[in-house]
């Protein structure tokens, strides 16, 4: 009988804690105009600035529409609208109401219809966070073709402009991180910051900065603790370090690890069928595998597919020829791409011979140097 007690004990508690972790989220509003259109919830989690649907509610005719519900763990959100913009929010477990004015809309400021009662510092750092992927969004097309001029510059003078140039963009970048850890490296919002705006393209040195002036509250909060080993993780993916063992499915089957190409400069290419970008790289990838397999390159291709037809289909229909391997589980659930850190494809590894990193994150111009002083 004591023991019976105790396991109902132990169970009881159990799911006391699973109901404690779990948030509630209470919007409720008015959207002037608003009756019979579709407002949606979409989560913000990995980063995916489209977010993930979570919830959605029809306008009633007076206008009035009520958001509840749970999430597993505090998030950032958005609350938004197929046509008339979007709003970036912070589930925190505390009730919103909104005024969706849909009037005030224009597709340079995607918010300005959403008037939220009593902001809190919280609420304006996931603001303020979703505003800097916008800016960083259009700074980095300028980036990519400054730099692409800056190669092609043939005098001292033009190569001189087009650097300041780059430098006067790359100061307004950190000016607004600036800003933002000024007004909220006390937030919980903060750590998110990082995972939407800095890991897909930001140096370790940047990340690591950042994070560090974080309040030790911050660092301790659920988000922040993993952002932090996430970190942690990055450092040990660094030129120079080992690259993390792993071992996964050919597509024909066969098991492939990567010590097996011990004694070979491997690249490690994650992509998949799906991604633009990879595909665009791979004419790139092919000339210097045809250039250097024989003298000792072997690439290794890690799809991010979870669609086994379609990875086959875009394997053969591009000639793609080397080592191609995948879990088949798609970018979030892949083991790989979580050892690597991948959390935007294409993403590029290169090991020497030993197995340590020599590079990473090399395209087009780039990697075709690379690749030649390598075997030069």
């Amino acid at each position: 009988m004591m023991m019976r007690g105790f396991l109902s004990l132990i169970v009881c508690s159990l799911l006391w804690g699973t109901a404690c972790s779990q948030v509630v989220y209470d919007i409720t509003g008015v959207w002037v105009d608003g009756a019979g259109k579709t407002l949606q919830l979409r989560t913000l989690e990995g980063g995916n600035v489209e977010g993930e649907f979570l919830d959605s509610v029809v306008v009633a005719t007076d206008g009035t529409f009520v958001l509840r519900g749970q999430v597993d763990r505090k998030q950032c959100a958005m609350i938004a609208s197929a046509k008339y913009g979007f709003r970036a929010i912070f589930l925190d477990g505390t009730s919103m109401r909104f005024t969706i004015n849909t009037g005030e809309y224009s597709y340079k400021n995607p918010s300005a219809s959403y008037v939220l009662d009593n902001e809190t510092k919280d609420q304006l750092a996931a603001q303020a966070m979703v505003q800097f992927w916008g800016d960083d969004y259009i700074r980095n097309f300028s980036l990519g073709g400054l730099g692409l001029s800056l190669k092609r510059a043939t005098t001292k003078g033009k190569q001189d402009s087009i650097a300041a140039e780059i430098k006067q963009v790359e100061r307004e970048q950190w000016d607004q991180m600036n800003a933002f850890l000024q007004q909220y490296n006390d937030s919980d919002v903060a750590p998110y910051f990082i995972e939407m705006n800095m890991l897909r393209m930001m140096s370790l040195e940047q990340i690591s900065s950042f994070y560090d002036r974080f309040t030790n509250r911050v660092k301790q909060t659920e988000k922040g603790r993993e952002i932090g080993e996430r970190i942690a993780l990055l450092k040990k993916l660094a030129p120079g370090s080992f690259a993390p063992e792993f071992e996964l499915t050919t597509s024909d089957g066969k098991k492939i690890a990567l010590k097996d190409l011990r004694g070979h400069i491997v690249l490690l290419d994650f992509w998949a069928s799906w991604c633009g970008p990879c595909m665009d790289e791979m004419s790139n990838v092919k000339a210097l595998y045809e250039k250097y397999h024989d003298r000792g390159l072997e690439i290794v291709g890690i799809s991010m597919d979870n669609n086994k037809a379609k990875w086959e289909g875009a394997i053969e229909r591009a000639g793609l020829v080397w080592h191609h391997v995948s879990s088949l589980k798609g970018m979030n659930r892949c083991p790989v791409a979580k050892l690597y850190q991948v959390v935007a494809i294409p993403k590029l590894y290169i090991v020497d011979k030993d197995g340590k990193i020599i590079a990473k994150d090399l395209r087009g111009e780039d990697l075709r140097e690379k690749m030649d002083e390598l075997f030069q």
